[in-house]
């Protein structure tokens, strides 16, 4: 994970990211914002934001994700709650910037 930065994720906007639920079949949500936070220095900031399917409904936890570019991702996923047709996630990374 310590590898993975914003630009890591803009290379994977509009693709889909299979989302495994223990005990369920996968799931796909689609990656459909990069947005940088407000970040200094030595921190990193930014969030993710997933467009899914309204149901089955994933609540706040860390959940597996895959996807065809990237290793296999745990990463904790807020639902921000119904759009449409669709469920909104999002996910936030906050960190120390590695040395350069």
């Amino acid at each position: 994970m310590g590898l993975l930065h914003s630009d890591t994720f803009r290379e994977c906007l509009d693709t889909g990211f299979e989302v495994t639920v223990p005990g369920g079949e996968p799931v796909r949500l689609v990656l459909t914002e990069v947005q940088e936070g407000h970040a200094g220095a030595r921190v990193e900031s930014f969030s993710l934001f997933f467009r899914g399917p309204r149901a089955p409904f994933f609540p706040q936890a860390t959940y597996r994700l895959l996807h065809e570019k990237l290793e296999p991702l745990d990463i904790f996923l807020v639902p921000l709650g119904p759009e449409g047709e669709a469920m909104q996630y999002q996910a936030v990374f906050n960190r120390i910037r590695e040395a350069q």
